[in-house]
């Protein structure tokens, strides 16, 4: 009878958390694609730190200088480019992009190394000292993020709303190999995406946020990163203690090419939560939780599975059966969700993600038996690796490069 009644408690939470967090999502994007295209383009630059050359590098970096932000046709952004040397396969790759196109104001930054922090927030820190003193707002994007011509002006406008400190997109991983390792990593991130639509835990996400130049200077963004491995998670609580919101824009939820093997995976999932932890310990307390619950679930699971075998007594099986529906609540909200999702995904990307929808329903069993022991492993280290280098992450204030 305990293994019933806990089995039905957790059915019950996770159908009710996804009821909610689904209709509030789903109202959220509604909302915002009722909304007309932006006016508001205030003086804009665009800093983009890059390290080698990612698929599609300098098509993306086009799509970028030839975006529609622009009054009586003339560009209203410019764009600095941040590398960490000479020696970088992007940086003649960017030089000729900008001799390419010298309708956009844009230069490139050499930035060199620092120990003492990441080597992206370094990247960014040396472009933000290379900005146009008339500039109004910064935008922060990835080299491949660069979706849709009106990508700036809808992550530049949300700033228009008195309340809010940043817009924010995000990313949305499609597994177009299909393999397990790259089902759970797209898995994961659609736990995360969910909480873009609170006003309490959405955040900025890195490949593209936007902010005033008054108020980065205001809430010292700067200084949050002079020593950090962390740039958008450090922004959103610096922006939040102001008592500003980060707002989520659903125009500028970006596809990302999410194949990658068990290694790639691990290690990116292990970044994300531990990133999370230092720098923003109130999500990364929700994802713990989350991950407690769905593992005492797959521990009840297990264990009614075995006394279902070993005992005649019925109520074992309807215990199992109690806990294996909770798969069918998320296979429920999964495929709700992907047609949501494909109302903001640029064509070509929304009949990816169709065409992954059995997949995913595939992945689900197996997500439960990893996801909860991937996200509690961020209780055990404050290491992580990024572009190939380790870091210790101490304290927001503090970090050690390993090797």
């Amino acid at each position: 009878m305990f293994f019933l009644f806990l089995l039905g408690f957790i059915t019950l939470a996770v159908t009710v958390s996804q009821l909610y967090s689904f209709t509030r999502m789903c109202r959220y994007v509604e909302d915002a694609l009722r909304k007309p295209e932006p006016t508001y383009l205030p003086k804009l630059a665009v800093i983009l730190p890059c390290k080698g050359l990612d698929p599609g590098f300098s098509e993306n970096m086009r799509k970028l200088l030839e975006q529609d932000y622009r009054l009586d046709g003339k560009a209203q952004f410019e764009v600095v480019f941040a590398v960490a040397t000479s020696d970088d396969p992007a940086y003649p790759a960017l030089l000729k992009v900008c001799e390419d196109t010298p309708s956009v104001p844009s230069r490139v930054v050499v930035a060199g190394i620092n120990p003492q922090r990441a080597q992206k927030l370094n990247n960014q820190l040396e472009a933000l000292k290379q900005l146009s003193p008339d500039v109004e707002a910064i935008a922060f994007v990835d080299s491949d993020v660069i979706a849709r011509p009106d990508f700036l002006r809808y992550l530049v406008g949300g700033l228009a709303e008195t309340d809010t400190g940043a817009t924010t997109g995000y990313r949305f991983y499609i597994p177009y190999r299909g393999d397990a390792a790259s089902m759970i990593r797209s898995v994961w991130n659609r736990l995360s995406a969910w909480e873009m639509a609170s006003p309490k835990y959405c955040f900025a996400w890195g490949g593209a946020m936007a902010i005033k130049k008054e108020i980065f200077e205001k809430a010292k963004v700067a200084q949050h990163w002079d020593r950090s491995a962390d740039d958008d998670l450090s922004l959103t609580t610096a922006v939040k203690d102001l008592g500003l919101k980060v707002r989520f824009i659903p125009h500028c939820l970006v596809a990302s090419h999410g194949d990658g093997d068990w290694a790639e995976v691990l290690e990116w999932t292990n970044r994300q939560l531990i990133l999370t932890k230092v720098y923003y310990p109130q999500l990364w307390v929700r994802a713990i939780v989350r991950a407690c619950i769905m593992a005492t679930w797959l521990i009840a699971v297990l264990v009614t599975a075995a006394l279902s075998i070993a005992s005649p007594d019925p109520i074992f099986k309807w215990s199992l059966l109690t806990g294996l529906s909770v798969l069918l609540v998320e296979i429920f909200f999964l495929m709700k969700g992907q047609k949501l999702w494909q109302l903001v995904l640029p064509p070509d990307r929304a009949a990816d993600l169709e065409a992954s929808s059995l997949r995913f329903m595939m992945a689900l069993p197996l997500a439960h038996l990893a996801l909860p022991w991937m996200t509690l492993y961020s209780v055990c280290t404050n290491r992580i690796q990024w572009r190939g280098v380790t870091y210790e992450l101490r304290s927001p204030s503090e970090i050690v490069v390993i090797a």
